[in-house]
């Protein structure tokens, strides 16, 4: 039987230690991870990019990994979702198990966010509040947070 394929979806530049990181994790217990900047991800050159990634999901995918951090990353300009948006719609559809992480900072931010959300809210480090929207549809199925900031203890 082959290994479980695990599609790791997230912004690449504020979370790349984290993706490499599980990415190891994953390989250490078997699983197959797929990471976008991984020179083993599957790219259909004439796709557009939001449709390759989805692509993958759909096509390749069997279980599911979202991190949330302080970024809402790339806006598809046809749907207006975010590419990590679109990725976990298409596992959504696909009916994969899918694991969602947010950043501890991100959901202190959110809880501002919801009782301000009526206003022109700017939340420092935040890109977008577009991302705290994200969030709403995710909320029921986070199952853990994570701290960048976290200083490693000796």
């Amino acid at each position: 039987m082959a290994a479980p394929t695990v599609f790791v979806s997230s912004t690449y530049f504020n979370l790349a230690q984290i993706r490499e990181v599980l990415a190891r994790f994953l390989e250490g217990i078997g699983y197959n991870p797929i990471l976008a900047e991984r020179g083993d991800f599957p790219v259909d050159p004439s796709a557009e990019p939001f449709d390759n990634c989805r692509d993958v999901v759909r096509t390749v995918a069997d279980i599911f990994v979202l991190i949330v951090g302080r970024r809402h990353g790339s806006t598809d300009a046809r749907t207006g979702k975010s590419i990590t948006n679109l990725e976990y719609l298409e596992a959504c559809a696909k009916g994969i198990p899918i694991y969602i992480f947010l950043e501890k900072i991100v959901d202190a931010q959110y809880d501002i966010w919801k009782a301000n959300r009526n206003t022109e809210l700017t939340i420092p480090g935040i890109d977008s509040a577009s991302l705290f929207s994200f969030i709403d549809e995710l909320n029921h199925l986070i199952i853990g947070y994570f701290d960048l900031n976290q200083q490693k203890r000796s």
